[in-house]
């Protein structure tokens, strides 16, 4: 794959990856699809638990159609079949059920229809959900494709070499793009999940509850002839207790103001369960931002309902709860948005068979007084933004940024990616450089140090085993296009030797007709140098090659294998490291793999 053939596969990939975003992007990061996981049978046998719905909105519905809708009285979503309509809102049944459904949304509360049906796809979902199950499925697709990069490269013989080379540099860049990509694409997710207006500014108003309360009193058992709010209530002395409530809603920009209230009480028993709820007033309807309410509550009767109980039921408490109870509920408008709240507040009494007094642990808190805030979204729009390091940026800019940054990403992961990998189909030490580039150290021969034994290894990975189980580094170097690796412990050098070809492409090995037995030079210390080459008798010229070297190390470092035709007519004279030797013309020099000296 040259440079020209890769480019039309990153543009194919990249009009595929936008092509799912749009189709198939969910609703919560500003698509129009909902996916829906199966949980139930009220639509078998089309649709059973686990299947996955994805769902689309649409301008219209009709009878017949699968749709998904929101539920406030379940808390979750339906989805549930049309069949028949009432004005403005649908009437659904699932499938499998007898019964319509209670709830009849309408248009705008049906998420979507029926799009696609992926049968027991959301079990696998539900199953990616735990973060353990997701990390071993991540970690068994990276598997796979590690394993698929790392196979041992195919043998190429051609005249194109790989346009990427692999280096630390190239796998950091791989690392970075794909770090990058994940931070555009949370930075993506989490700017899409947040609308792009917001009200300008809440409205706050506040709900505020007191109760009042007065008995006739006795004189000398109270400061004055009126039980007042906070003092206990001695039934002997008197049976009535007169309750006043005062509500108001506290809010300047709340307009038409309307609602109702009632007032009950109810004495119970907190242990065993046991309750009586008696009216005060009925439900009453108010105007206004104010209202006061009075109701006249017989004590006597109270305690005569707790000797009842005791005495029919058996029942035996030593002291009993008394609570005056206030629900309101109002409507109002707040620039021209509707607000609708409610509010409940108890007055707390404890009767232990003597006296009723207000029951209350807590000294900071008033039980006479409440109140309950609460605010409503201004109709006036702004753009909504998102506070990052002290920085303020709308998010839509915070979108746009992500879109790019997150399909530049993508884009130069897939080209180092895609080069990383024709680099390391096509040549070994490549791939031997991406597998173990960070246990490798190039070094030259003459650093080597002699051992006593040499064992060749049959595949790198066997000798990467080796350092990493004697914990040291693989040394490697290169020699007349090949490439030793080794890895020497305890005395002992384990080494890997391949071929490549002089463009830096691994040459196939020669035919084995070609292949005979080794020729072993001898190297013995000629007395004297060389004046002139030995020459066969041939009728034709020969040509005379001179080599230098510097010796390795140790004294077998190279095998080399010759044809036998060569090993006929070629000598060798070796003096310090210089080899001189005559070959006939008509015999082509051959490219060997290993020589022993």
């Amino acid at each position: 794959m040259n440079n020209r053939s890769f480019l039309p596969v990153v543009f194919v990939s990249i009009a595929a990856l936008l092509f799912f975003w749009v189709t198939f992007l969910p609703a919560q990061l500003g698509g129009w699809v909902t996916y829906v996981i199966v949980d139930g049978i009220s639509m078998e046998p089309g649709f059973v638990f686990g299947d996955l719905v994805l769902v689309r909105t649409q301008t219209n519905y009709e009878v017949g159609d699968a749709v998904v809708y929101w539920d406030d009285a379940l808390g979750s979503y339906v989805f549930h079949r049309i069949v028949d309509m009432e004005i403005d809102r649908y009437i659904l049944q699932g499938d499998n059920n007898a019964w319509v459904d209670s709830y009849h949304p309408t248009r705008d509360e049906i998420v979507g229809k029926l799009w696609l049906h992926a049968p027991k796809l959301g079990r696998m979902i539900e199953w990616m959900r735990t973060p353990l199950n997701l990390a071993l499925a991540v970690g068994l697709v990276g598997g796979v494709f590690m394993f698929d990069l790392f196979k041992k490269p195919k043998q190429k013989g051609g005249e194109n070499s790989p346009f990427f080379q692999v280096g630390d540099f190239s796998q950091i860049a791989f690392f970075s793009f794909g770090m990058l990509a994940l931070l555009f694409l949370g930075s993506g997710i989490f700017a899409f999940i947040r609308p792009l207006n917001r009200p300008a500014e809440n409205i706050p108003y506040q709900q505020d509850g007191m109760y009042y309360y007065s008995a006739t009193g006795t004189p000398g058992v109270y400061d004055t002839d009126v039980v007042r709010s906070g003092e206990p209530v001695f039934t002997k002395l008197t049976c009535f207790l007169n309750i006043g409530y005062t509500y108001n809603i506290l809010g300047d920009r709340l307009q038409g103001a309307a609602g109702t209230y009632k007032m009950y009480a109810r004495i119970l028993d907190e242990q065993g369960g046991w309750q009586r709820t008696l009216p005060l007033n009925a439900d009453t309807i108010f105007s206004g931002n104010t209202f006061f309410s009075m109701a006249t509550l017989d004590l006597c009767q109270m305690e005569s309902l707790v000797q009842l109980v005791e005495q029919e039921a058996g029942l035996k408490q030593v002291s009993y709860t008394l609570e005056i109870v206030t629900d309101v509920s109002f409507v109002a408008t707040a620039e021209g948005n509707l607000v609708s709240d409610s509010f409940s507040q108890t007055l707390p009494f404890k009767y232990d068979k003597v006296q009723f007094y207000l029951a209350g642990n807590d000294p900071k808190v008033d039980p006479l007084h409440s109140t309950k805030p609460g605010q409503v979204e201004s109709s006036v729009l702004e753009a909504n933004t998102i506070s990052f390091l002290g920085l303020t940026v709308s998010v839509w800019v915070v979108r746009l940024i992500s879109l790019f940054g997150f399909g530049a990403s993508l884009i130069g992961l897939g080209v180092i990616g895609m080069g990383l990998y024709q680099a390391a189909s096509q040549s070994q030490e490549a791939l031997t450089q991406l597998k173990y580039g960070s246990m490798l150290v190039d070094v030259v021969e003459q650093n080597l140090a002699p051992t006593s034994s040499i064992i060749d290894v049959a595949s790198v990975d066997d000798l990467a085993r080796l350092a990493e189980r004697h914990g040291t580094m693989m040394l490697h170097t290169t020699r007349n296009f090949l490439q030793f690796y080794f890895v020497q412990v305890n005395g002992t050098t384990y080494r890997y030797v391949f071929s490549t070809g002089r463009k830096g492409i691994e040459e196939p090995d020669p035919l084995p007709a070609e292949k005979e037995a080794p020729v072993v030079v001898r190297s013995t210390p000629a007395p004297e140098p060389i004046s002139k080459p030995v020459h066969h008798p041939t009728p034709e010229p020969i040509h005379k090659h001179k080599r230098s070297y510097s010796p390795p190390v140790q004294d077998e470092f190279f095998e080399m294998e010759l044809p036998k035709q060569a090993q006929e007519q070629v000598e060798y004279v070796i003096k310090t490291g210089e080899i001189e030797f005559v070959m006939p013309p008509r015999r082509e020099t051959v490219m060997l793999k290993q020589v022993r000296l």
